[in-house]
């Protein structure tokens, strides 16, 4: 059983602490699995199992209907006098789930732990104090941990083909990969509809990741994908449609990179880029299969950036562009990814956002296939994917 070790830590390093610890990102990312390790390390601790409750809601709630109900079962199995563990898988399949963290949180020496596959979950931090754990697909870094295998472009072409779902890692055949990502899709699409009020088509829903994944990379609005589908011959509303972007954002399929106007330090409000969560989608959704192409690439960078924290924006208008200012603890980051630089006029254009970027924000170069110029004199890093890909 893989170890996602860096969220482990996280959860180790907030036991019985005030927080409630929200671990969240797309179905089949392993959150389950990462909840199941950490109550095999408390029980390692000496933590006796009747104060280790765990529940999963998404098969609870054939029972039991109510945050009252399910509080009454939990209050039931609690061990008087002693700390707690209470684990509640899926949260989101219960309505008016604020009501049971609420209940639970006026309890004593209860130490709470709760999963969702609904960006909504977010919100539990503005009612409680809360410790985020975001867990996607595996990073690159940690397929080639997982596989025993040296980071190269051919583990990264092997990557591509893989994807970063762990149970992915297990598979051989391609048509049995493929199955598995399609039904992980029809899996997120079908538990998404069941808790969302007006949408109804699933083809729909996948016409539009279709779309969105072809379009990785460059900006987009909901008139141009309206306009994409009715090409081909599906008729659709701008405001039907935004619905259903907005689910897919909200499922953690795709993840909005929208432009930063740098004079006011504000998102701007239209004109998106989208990423898929995982690089599979390429090449299930778009025909990608697997390349070493600038656009699958960069859905590896900016994916990347997400799970090291940043908060991730383009700036691909203008005058000087870059592809990403990564913002994290209040400083910007400027990074420039270009596949291959080949000839001395392609490296100074590709460099040219970074050199007008602020001298005070870190700058970065990445590229695929290393420039052999020179770059002593540059005021910005200058590395290659692979190596930034496995930076701790």
């Amino acid at each position: 059983m893989f170890v996602r070790y860096s969220q482990l830590d996280q959860l180790k390093n907030s036991i019985s602490n005030s927080t409630i610890k929200v671990i969240y990102g797309v179905r089949r990312a392993g959150k389950t699995t990462l909840l199941e390790q950490f109550r095999s390390y408390l029980r390692r601790q000496g933590v006796a199992s009747q104060r280790i409750i765990y529940h999963d809601l998404d098969r609870l709630l054939t029972r039991l209907s109510s945050p009252a109900t399910i509080f009454a079962q939990i209050k039931k199995e609690l061990i008087i006098g002693k700390t707690n563990y209470v684990f509640l898988d899926e949260l989101e399949c219960l309505p008016n789930y604020a009501q049971l963290v609420a209940r639970l949180r006026s309890l004593p020496a209860v130490d709470l732990y709760v999963t969702s596959s609904e960006a909504g979950i977010q919100s539990l931090a503005a009612t409680f104090p809360c410790s985020l754990v975001y867990l996607g697909p595996l990073r690159f870094s940690e397929f080639i941990n997982y596989h025993h295998q040296e980071a190269s472009l051919a583990t990264l072409y092997q990557y591509l083909n893989t994807g970063g779902f762990p149970f992915a890692q297990e598979i051989r055949s391609h048509a049995t990969i493929q199955n598995y990502f399609e039904e992980v899709l029809s899996t997120v699409i079908i538990n998404g509809f069941a808790r969302q009020d007006g949408l109804c088509s699933p083809r729909l829903a996948m016409q539009l990741a279709t779309f969105l994944t072809k379009q990785a990379g460059r900006l987009t609005n909901v008139s141009q994908a309206v306009a994409a589908l009715q090409d081909a011959k599906i008729n659709v509303s701008n405001k039907t449609l935004a619905s259903y972007l907005s689910f897919l954002q909200r499922c953690f399929l795709f993840t909005p990179c929208p432009a930063l106007d740098l004079r006011t330090g504000k998102a701007k409000v239209t004109n998106r880029q989208y990423f898929p969560v995982d690089s599979c989608f390429n090449w299930l959704l778009a025909n990608h299969h697997g390349a070493l192409s600038a656009a699958n690439l960069t859905t590896v960078v900016f994916n990347e950036l997400r799970a090291r924290g940043f908060t991730v924006y383009t700036h691909q208008v203008g005058r000087y562009p870059v592809t990403f200012i990564a913002v994290r603890d209040g400083q910007r980051h400027f990074f420039q990814f270009n596949f291959s630089l080949l000839t001395s006029a392609a490296y100074q254009q590709a460099s040219t956002g970074l050199r007008h970027a602020p001298a005070s924000c870190p700058r970065t170069l990445i590229t695929a296939k290393p420039y052999l110029g020179d770059t002593s004199q540059a005021p910005f890093q200058t590395v290659d994917l692979i190596d930034w890909l496995m930076e701790k």
